[in-house]
């Protein structure tokens, strides 16, 4: 059996922007010191050269967005063509938020400058665990002071450097050839990390193409002119070593250009940032286990849920594994090697599947721009593969713990399916004096119900016998994980909702139970109610500390905002 989800579209474009800028645009903080290490003074004409690439991938995710709008990322949007090539492209794009959540909280400490940085990115990772036992923690809001804090400071970095960078323009590539000017490109092609982000979220968008689009282009808006303008800034500092700021170039420019004081206020602001990017990637992390364990890809074990819907063995996969690669590396250029591997591969299989899909509505000049973008992807991936060796042993190694746990999902469902049928147990006995269905009814009511709640059940059972009123009966089970849901998911994750069934007929009154799993329980709420045409919302009131209301939100208010004005809402002590 096979329950329905609710897919909440409460996404607009400015929300979308501020949790892709903790995604994507944290880039800046470590792209600068990471170009300056390779190619020095030289490092200008890189600059310019990625952010023209990054300009081209941001292109075509625009186009992704608009033609997946329940979901473009490389898993949902290549599983229709391909489910092996699928699973690849997430397993890459798993390997990237590994080294994703390691670099940038280790980066954020290098900015908040922290004593043994790597101990304190170990010690913040496991507390980002530890919140996000509660539920996925990157709320809109929160996303939106932080960006914005980050984005004030740069403004103020950018007015005082820029008429330095304006004189001191240095587009000179580095002497030797193409050759080595390829390899310091591809050394810095990290800006693109992160643009998958904003297709996993066009599930949630309000509307997808135009809010996906906005959110693009005000993150590359964002990354384009801090990244130039800042870059020139740290070309025209004289005898700046290649290893002196390469954690924290950003912070220094601001102690040089402004001064001593306002290092510590754009670190600050910046370290909080790469800290929110590193809770970002151990969601996504969290949901692509999830998800592909949904639909058999990987073992069944990895769905099951602690009591707040969150996935438990895949949130400890995900704390576990950047606290490993941090215990083994820990500088960030080490990290850095690791890290493009897995986005390119991921970005170039999800690229190159949607550029040769014909059966999407594509124009040509920009289908032909997704197969040129592809190849030069192919040839970046080629080059990190042949150069980075330890890269190419670590994406090898999720590739092959990833597939060889497909392997063992492929096996539970054969067995499953060999496995003889289970007898059906006898239907429960319907009451002789009066089928409920046969009832008269003269309103409708719903009644949201979550675990235990046999006493709010039978309060609402004694209403709407009193008011001759049809009873929905809404039994939720939170399902908390970044991103969408699948459109059906194993009733296995769900809990048994017979003694509710058996509870309404007791009453003798007309109802229906209806099962659905959800990411927000208010949203979910007052869609159905509103879908259902029902007068009146019967909700359960529980005692629960302030820490748990805090981290968890409060549903009664959520579902009092979002309910139509019509709809009475009526709460009891469950």
């Amino acid at each position: 059996m096979e329950l329905s989800t609710s897919r909440p579209r409460v996404l607009g474009w400015l929300r979308s922007a501020a949790i892709l800028d903790g995604d994507w645009g944290t880039s800046i903080c470590y792209v600068l010191g990471i170009a300056f290490f390779h190619a020095g003074y030289y490092s200008g004409w890189h600059l310019m050269m990625m952010l023209v690439f990054t300009t081209i991938i941001a292109f075509n995710y625009i186009t992704i967005c608009r033609l997946y709008p329940n979901g473009g990322g490389v898993y949902s949007s290549v599983s229709h063509r391909s489910r092996t090539l699928a699973v690849v492209g997430a397993l890459l794009l798993s390997a990237d938020y590994v080294i994703t959540a390691s670099l940038s909280v280790l980066d954020a400490c290098h900015y908040l400058a922290l004593e043994f940085p790597e101990g304190w990115a170990i010690g913040i990772i496991l507390c980002i665990g530890v919140l996000n036992w509660f539920g996925p923690r990157h709320a809109g809001t929160v996303a939106i002071a932080i960006s914005a804090a980050t984005l004030l400071g740069l403004l103020v970095l950018l007015t005082a450097v820029f008429p330095t960078a304006a004189r001191n323009i240095n587009l000179q590539p580095a002497p030797g050839g193409l050759l080595p000017n390829w390899h310091f490109f591809v050394a810095i092609i990290l800006s693109i990390s992160g643009i998958e982000a904003i297709s996993n979220m066009t599930g949630l968008m309000k509307n997808p193409a135009k809010d996906s689009r906005r959110a693009i282009f005000a993150v590359l808006t964002k990354i384009s002119f801090a990244t130039i303008i800042l870059g020139f800034a740290m070309l025209a500092i004289p005898s700046l070593s290649p290893e002196t700021h390469k954690e924290e170039m950003i912070r220094y420019l601001g102690e040089y250009y402004v001064g001593g004081w306002f290092g510590p206020i754009i670190g600050f602001a910046l370290g909080f940032l790469l800290i929110s990017a590193g809770n970002t990637a151990l969601n996504d992390l969290v949901s692509i286990q999830f998800l592909m364990s949904v639909d058999g890809e990987l073992p069944s074990n990895l769905r099951r849920l602690n009591k707040y819907g969150v996935p438990v063995i895949p949130l400890f996969v995900a704390i576990a594994l950047p606290i490993i690669i941090l215990l083994l590396i820990h500088d960030v250029i080490t990290l850095s090697a690791l890290y493009a591997i897995g986005v390119v591969g991921a970005i170039m299989i999800n690229v190159g599947s949607t550029g040769t899909d014909r059966s999407l509505q594509l124009k040509p000049w920009s289908r032909f721009f997704m197969l040129a973008s592809a190849a030069l992807l192919f040839f970046i991936e080629t080059t990190i593969a042949i150069e980075k060796t330890k890269a190419l042993a670590f994406a090898s190694s999720v590739l092959f713990i990833g597939l060889s746990a497909r392997a063992i999902a492929k096996r539970q469902r054969l067995a499953m399916e060999a496995a003889p049928p289970v007898a059906a147990a006898p239907a429960p006995a319907v009451s002789a004096v009066q089928r409920p269905e046969a009832i008269p009814f003269t309103s409708r009511m719903l009644v949201a119900v979550r675990g235990g709640g046999e006493r709010l059940l039978r309060q609402a059972c004694e209403d709407a016998k009193r008011q001759h009123a049809f009873l929905f009966v809404l039994n939720i089970k939170q399902v908390s994980v970044a991103g969408i849901l699948p459109e059906k998911m194993p009733a296995e994750s769900f809990v048994d909702n017979q003694w509710m069934d058996t509870i309404c007929r007791e009453y003798t009154i007309p109802f229906k139970v209806i099962s659905i799993l959800s990411p927000e329980i208010g949203y979910t709420i007052a869609e159905q109610a509103a879908t259902l045409g029902v007068d009146r919302v019967v909700l359960g009131s529980t005692q629960r500390s302030l820490v748990e209301q805090a981290l968890r939100g409060d549903v009664i208010r959520s579902v009092s905002e979002l309910l139509p004005e019509e709809i009475q809402l009526s709460i009891y002590r469950a």
